[in-house]
């Protein structure tokens, strides 16, 4: 399902996550999962999307490049 990117932040502590047993909580990235993605995380992004309320992922930059550029976010 597409996500629309509703706010860009600086990185979040783990409790600003709404899954605390999500990957973000556990300083992953949201897009990508852990494993495979070991990359640093340089933002927390506020989704949205049809089927749900706000979403809040951690990113690494190129997570963030592919959410920017309107590529489908993946659901970790």
């Amino acid at each position: 399902m597409k996500s629309t990117i509703v706010e860009i932040l600086a990185p979040q502590p783990s409790s600003w996550y709404k899954n605390q047993n999500g990957v973000a909580a556990r300083g992953g990235c949201s897009q990508h999962g852990t494993p495979p993605c070991h990359d640093a995380i340089v933002a927390s992004v506020v989704l949205a999307n049809a089927g749900s309320e706000n979403i809040q992922w951690a990113v690494c930059q190129r997570g963030l490049d592919e959410l920017q550029s309107g590529q489908d976010g993946e659901r970790i």
